[in-house]
């Protein structure tokens, strides 16, 4: 029976996890993770008005500008005007999820702010704050990225390319989740059948080239919108964001489970790991802490 990745014990994640990975994964996130009011303080602003303005204003501003009606040749360079309008089109599309994704980065933003109960809490919650970070700015590309195939290469290449995106992410998540269980139960899951072979992969990837190309300047199945040398350049946006995404899982995803049980099991590890009260609640609580033992007498 495949077993849950989500259900380890203490003792299967205390295998792999040790206080060098910890400390390797706070130094990932940044100040998200520190314990310093002053640094979360800067974190979470600075994530609010640089990048909070800066995914808005791509991800959604600059696909409703591309989508209005009075918008002309004269407005756009080097991509073609059904280029700008496929982004526009794109961007109306996924508006509704991206201000969804935005609104959720946002609060999480304001909230990393506030103090947490300790260091695990913080790195957990610091790690979901760049996880969400990570998914808006991503989100933000798409309307770029998606608008820029489907004009340059229309809808044939939009379908070839997309199609490969989805097998590229699936194979990383499935791939990542195989790896992490393997490490905490000592066994493969079933189900996990070995995808694609590199050497497949290559033709594949050579051979969707080859007729996305034969289809822009011979074929033109489904009028590619631009024709234009550039198009051999920001036609392959599809295919670029889903190489960042799988970069993207290949990073954050162990991360991120890892942080889930470091704060579920918090107590555990502090104890097995050995931190101190400055590392484990920050320095202002471990003085308190350290000044209420003393007039106890300890």
């Amino acid at each position: 029976m495949s077993k849950n990745l989500l259900k380890a014990s203490y003792g299967e994640i205390g295998k792999i996890l040790t206080k060098k990975k910890i400390y390797r994964y706070a130094f990932n996130i940044g100040p998200t993770s520190s314990m310093s009011f002053l640094k979360r303080l800067g974190s979470g602003t600075g994530l609010i008005v640089i990048f909070g303005i800066m995914s808005y204003a791509i991800g959604i501003g600059m696909a409703e500008g591309f989508a209005s009606t009075s918008l002309t040749a004269s407005d756009v360079n080097y991509i073609s005007l059904d280029t700008a309008r496929a982004i526009g089109v794109t961007g109306m599309y996924t508006k509704p999820i991206e201000l969804f994704v935005w609104g959720i980065y946002m609060l999480m933003s304001f909230l990393l702010i506030f103090p947490k109960k300790n260091f695990a809490r913080q790195l957990f919650f610091g790690t979901l704050t760049m996880v969400s970070f990570i998914l808006i700015m991503y989100g933000a590309l798409i309307p770029m990225c998606f608008g820029f195939t489907y004009g340059g290469f229309g809808p044939v290449g939009f379908i070839l390319q997309s199609l490969l995106a989805c097998y590229f992410i699936f194979s990383a998540f499935r791939e990542s989740v195989v790896s992490l269980k393997r490490e905490l139960y000592g066994v493969s899951d079933a189900s996990s059948a070995k995808g694609i072979s590199l050497k497949a992969l290559r033709r594949i990837l050579l051979s969707m080239v080859v007729v996305i190309l034969l289809n822009q300047y011979f074929l033109k199945i489904g009028h590619p919108l631009d024709s234009s040398v550039y198009s051999l350049i920001y036609g392959w946006g599809v295919l670029f964001w889903a190489i960042v995404v799988v970069i993207f899982i290949k990073v954050m995803f162990r991360q991120t489970i890892s942080m889930y049980y470091f704060a579920k099991y918090d107590e555990q590890f502090r104890e097995s790991l050995h931190f101190s009260d400055e590392e484990w609640y920050g320095k202002r609580k471990a003085r308190r802490l350290k000044k209420k033992r003393e007039q106890q007498g300890r």
